[in-house]
């Protein structure tokens, strides 16, 4: 089926007006330029990164002091879905829906389960973090 999400041997489906969002991954806006935040270089493989010396970023964030993502992409959509299909990447509230975490095949995933009317905007292009120089505000969205 087209409408359904696969990882590994787990099967989701979106029933009703519920579309099925995978999160997308965390960004702090503090990953090291080199590196893009994994800690190992990208000019010899195996090798920690030089200039963060493999910590991944120039400023670690706690992972408990890490905000969810408010962003992401639906990878399934149910039957009874007016505006929103597969494939669409949207924006909701940090505490909308359910929130399943889960760690399969080889990758750490996160769904979130929403009603169609708690998404609250359909995003075109790529929301990150930057650091500005000479700002005190460090979130500015790119699209």
């Amino acid at each position: 089926m087209e409408n359904t999400f696969q990882l590994d041997d787990l099967t989701f489906e979106a029933i009703g007006d519920r579309v099925l969002i995978e999160e997308d991954q965390f960004k702090s806006g503090y990953e090291c330029p080199d590196c893009g935040g994994t800690g190992k270089s990208a000019i010899v493989p195996g090798a920690r990164c030089s200039s963060c010396e493999g910590k991944g970023g120039l400023l670690v964030v706690p992972e408990v002091s890490e905000r969810r993502p408010t962003t992401g992409c639906v990878v399934s959509a149910g039957p009874n879905c007016k505006w929103l299909g597969v494939g669409d990447n949207v924006l909701y509230s940090n505490f909308a829906g359910y929130v399943v975490d889960l760690a399969r095949a080889g990758r750490n995933v996160t769904i979130r389960i929403l009603h169609e009317t708690e998404v609250l905007a359909r995003m075109t292009g790529h929301l990150e973090l930057r650091s500005l120089k000479g700002k005190s505000e460090i979130a500015t969205y790119a699209s």
